[in-house]
């Protein structure tokens, strides 16, 4: 009996301290709602918007489609996929719906940024509302371009880049000077997501061993990859862009992959945590010294470590009320691979954290965007909605 009773005395203070600390995130504001009209959801009604466009960088969390034009296994052109996607459209998205960035685009009146690789040499031309540049299963890669790739050919950070300055030397005929292209670039938002996944910089590339001949210890691989997203970013300052936000990386240890995988004893596998920590502890500092050898730049890094962190801790206070699980069939049926082509998912999508073993749903997408656009204690040192307004 006391047992039960000191139970629902833990139970009834992390209700009392969620009910001061938590806002429940709404539900999943429709497909083809308005810009007003999602103003709403996230609470804003004067938005004061002067973003032009958002050029997309990073891995499977935001490719919009890249990989379906890539020699790659790594692909998501199918359904359960996309699922609740314009009606049921697999694009190449690996979530049932809109990434993170989708929703942004749509906060700031965009079309969703376009994968780079669908699009034909008029459109290159003439879309300056931004682009999509990521690529499922890619990464910083701090190893260098000798070793074997797993998944086949997907688009490093590096190739990211160098397709962003075909872009911009696509677009130069559009605007009347240079001038006025600085402008329209010091104006746009780079959203960078990229160095995390089960198959990415600080998951499979470490655990294989391929990078025992570069370095010694996990301390020196963060640093490793660090160094490359540093020059990376920079790279893409030279070619114009001043905002930038960076997410750090989630504790992939949760990830139902690779805890059905790895088995710990624990609720994740810790050593995956570990270093992926190492990582996050040195990327706040980097772009602090990046933003102040770069003048006019803008950085912002956000923790989406954190923000899963959260999830996991209280997750009915998100309105989610499983966070272990996943919601398709996946194509090895041990929880650790991609859905399984035609499978059929789950039918509460909004209450799940997790679409496949890896990938999370479209509700913690929005609950990503939502959380970093208006709370100020995940992104430094502006929030998404500060760094938009600048």
């Amino acid at each position: 009996m006391a047992f039960l009773f000191l139970n629902f005395l833990v139970f009834l203070s992390m209700f009392l301290l969620c009910f001061v600390r938590c806002e429940p995130t709404p539900l999943l504001p429709p497909f083809n709602i308005s810009q007003p009209d999602l103003l709403k959801y996230f609470g804003l009604n004067n938005f004061g918007n002067i973003l032009p466009a958002m050029y997309v960088f990073g891995d499977s969390y935001i490719d919009a489609g890249n990989n379906n034009y890539l020699k790659t296994i790594a692909k998501a052109n199918y359904l359960p996929y996309g699922i609740d996607f314009a009606g049921g459209q697999p694009t190449g998205r690996l979530t049932n719906g809109r990434t993170a960035a989708d929703f942004i685009a749509q906060l700031a009146g965009l079309p969703f940024p376009p994968p780079m690789l669908g699009m034909s040499a008029a459109e290159k031309e003439n879309t300056l509302t931004g682009v999509n540049y990521g690529s499922g299963s890619s990464g910083i890669q701090a190893l260098p371009p000798t070793v074997a790739p797993i998944f086949g050919h997907v688009l490093r950070f590096e190739e990211q880049i160098n397709l962003f300055k075909e872009t911009t030397n696509s677009m130069r005929s559009r605007f009347a000077s240079l001038e006025s292209l600085a402008l329209y670039m010091s104006k746009s938002l780079f959203f960078i997501h990229i160095g995390s996944m089960l198959s990415n910089d600080l998951g499979v590339y470490w655990e294989i061993g391929q990078r025992d001949a570069f370095f010694s210890n996990a301390t020196e691989y963060a640093l490793g990859l660090s160094k490359n997203l540093s020059r990376g970013l920079e790279e893409i300052y030279e070619l114009g862009a001043r905002k930038f936000l960076v997410n750090n990386v989630p504790p992939m240890g949760c990830w139902p992959a690779n805890v059905n995988s790895h088995k710990p004893n624990t609720s994740c596998v810790e050593d995956i945590n570990q270093r992926v920590s190492y990582y996050n502890g040195v990327l706040p500092n980097m772009l602090k010294n990046l933003e102040a050898s770069l003048k006019g730049s803008t950085f912002v890094v956000c923790d989406l470590y954190r923000l899963f962190g959260d999830v996991f801790s209280q997750p009915a206070a998100y309105g989610f009320w499983n966070v272990s699980g996943f919601c398709c069939p996946d194509s090895a049926g041990n929880g650790t691979r991609e859905c399984a082509k035609g499978g059929v998912p789950c039918m509460d999508r909004e209450t799940i954290l997790f679409f496949d073993p890896v990938h999370p749903t479209e509700r913690f997408h929005f609950h990503w965007v939502r959380s970093f656009l208006l709370e100020d204690s995940l992104c430094s040192p502006y929030n998404l909605l500060e760094l938009i307004q600048l």
